[in-house]
């Protein structure tokens, strides 16, 4: 059984709080994760699963240490990370400059990118058609950035949330012309609704991002616990045989 603990954190209230890191990296690290972000991380039969939790789960086996599960806000993550309220974070995080200058990241296990999410009757199919439209982009991700420069651009409005499952059903309504998110996820969405899919895909991906594992700088021996974790991972097969439980066709 996983150990869980329910952490509702937003960036600013990460300070409020007494530092909860691991004294022992060897035996538990504490990881903060979402739970509403699948095939990565959401919660099945009040469990939470998902292809970033089997892959922490399979590291820490390797190495020898307990998981302590931290659910938070996307936007808590790294915040909470600086405040060393956790030692690590796997949320399809996508390992960047800004990022890298205040937490550490593991080594790249998946590559993603973006993508351009609309209605499936819609006339945008490509982005110089969202001239005026409503872009929705998730709270402190990389999606939300692209959102907003596409609105300038395009002399368009942003929509904030927090929850993917809210951003798309602000599509489907016709509340938003748009969705900019992770092609993994919609990929996702729209396999999980098959004929009755609301949404498709514009296009190729709007760019490249490489997910790793983002570890408090202050956590000591917890990057390369999880670097040597990978390593494992990667060569003896164990990855693709995670993989493929999400993602195979």
């Amino acid at each position: 059984m996983k150990k869980l603990t329910a952490v509702l954190l937003s960036a600013g209230a990460v300070t409020a709080l007494t530092a909860c890191g691991s004294t022992d990296a060897q035996s538990e690290v504490s990881v903060a994760v979402v739970q509403d972000y699948p095939p990565f991380e959401y919660i099945e039969e009040e469990e939470l699963t998902g292809f970033d939790v089997d892959i922490i789960e399979a590291i820490a086996d390797h190495q020898g240490f307990e998981v302590d599960w931290q659910i938070m806000r996307f936007d808590g993550i790294i915040p909470a990370l600086q405040g060393n309220q956790v030692d690590a974070a796997v949320s399809a995080i996508g390992i960047r400059e800004d990022r890298l200058e205040v937490v550490d990241f593991s080594d790249p296990y998946f590559e993603s990118g973006l993508s351009l999410v609309v209605p499936a009757e819609s006339d945008i199919n490509e982005v110089e058609d969202l001239e005026g439209a409503t872009i929705v982009g998730k709270q402190g991700t990389s999606g939300l950035e692209l959102a907003r420069e596409f609105a300038d651009e395009y002399n368009g409005e942003v929509t904030i949330l927090q929850e993917d499952a809210v951003m798309y059903m602000e599509v489907e309504s016709g509340n938003a012309d748009a969705v900019i998110n992770d092609y993994p996820s919609a990929a996702y969405k729209i396999a999980q609704d098959g004929d009755d899919a609301q949404l498709r895909i514009v296009g190729d991906r709007l760019t490249g991002e490489d997910y790793g594992i983002a570890v408090s700088k202050d956590a000591e021996g917890v990057l390369e616990q999880m670097n040597e974790g990978l390593e494992y991972l990667f060569e003896s097969g164990k990855y693709d045989e995670i993989y493929d439980s999400y993602f195979a066709e």
